[in-house]
């Protein structure tokens, strides 16, 4: 397990390629149900109630493994989907388990008082945080469609900017 979590910290950092997992169906659903558990937390941390998040998370799961999906089949590289899917899923995980710390700042206290510099600092994390998940997944997108890290960074980008907007609509009013 501990090698598991190695392998993605190793590809966060852009060490290791998302050909380097096992085309495993178990790992993906591993990684599959630890990315839903991080995504529930994650949006739980931030306020959300535990039906909205576990919708948010599982909407915004499906969303992206059926953007794969069809991106690897329209440029015929299906053969890639388990190991590329387990990868960003993965990667998607650890980055939002990081993510609870900012997250964890920023979150409404209890007690009245205006926001200090905990605030500031937990925004910058979280900024970072965005910047370094789109540069994991361009580098993951670079060796999954054969394009470059530029290439790869638009796509993701692109693709959290309609993610946000598809999920948003759908979960509007949901509490």
């Amino acid at each position: 397990m501990l090698s598991l979590i190695q392998f993605f910290v190793d590809l966060c950092l852009l060490r290791r390629n998302p050909q380097d997992l096992p085309a495993s169906p178990a790992l993906f659903g591993v990684v599959l149900s630890v990315a839903l558990l991080g995504g529930v937390l994650l949006s739980v941390t931030a306020g959300s109630g535990v039906v909205a998040a576990l919708a948010q998370s599982m909407l915004d799961l499906l969303l992206l493994l059926g953007v794969l999906h069809l991106a690897l089949k329209v440029l015929d590289k299906r053969a890639r989907y388990l190991q590329t899917a387990t990868a960003l899923l993965g990667a998607d995980a650890l980055i939002g388990f990081v993510a609870l710390v900012p997250v964890g700042l920023a979150a409404p206290a209890g007690g009245a008082g205006e926001p200090g510099a905990e605030l500031l600092l937990a925004g910058l994390m979280f900024l970072a945080l965005v910047a370094w998940s789109v540069l994991v997944v361009g580098h993951i997108l670079r060796h999954a469609l054969g394009l470059t890290l530029a290439q790869g960074i638009v796509i993701a980008i692109a693709f959290d900017v309609f993610s946000f907007i598809v999920i948003s609509s759908l979960t509007q009013g949901a509490a």
